[in-house]
């Protein structure tokens, strides 16, 4: 008697049947982006981690309620960037296209926010 559990080891493995898609579930054609979207937020928080490196060697000065008005401002749109991230390789059609327009939207007040910082 064999203890072999391959009943027909001859025999290709049987087609799956191809099972119609749901149209209220659209394919997901997005999730291959999730490296790149990731690597957008981790460059960004390196860059936010700097500035707050800089504010906290400023010490106290003149300045420094705009720094750390600027720095809260950052973390906001940082914030935005890592919930677009999170959303986006799953969203498809109209949701897609906005998250990714609230992605490039924070991108663009992290840079104005830079831009500021000096």
């Amino acid at each position: 008697m064999s203890t072999s559990y391959d009943l027909a080891p001859n025999q290709a493995a049987p087609s799956r049947a191809v099972v119609p898609k749901n149209p209220s579930y659209p394919e997901r054609v997005h999730v291959a982006e999730r490296p790149r979207l990731e690597g957008i937020l981790r460059d960004w928080e390196a860059r936010i981690a700097e500035a707050k490196r800089k504010l906290d060697v400023l010490g106290p000065s003149a300045d420094r309620p705009k720094f750390e008005r600027l720095y809260a401002q950052m973390l906001g749109a940082r914030d935005q960037i890592a919930e677009a991230v999170r959303r986006m390789p799953m969203e498809v059609g109209d949701l897609y296209e906005e998250d990714e327009h609230r992605l490039h939207e924070a991108v663009a007040a992290l840079e104005r926010l830079f831009k500021a910082w000096g």
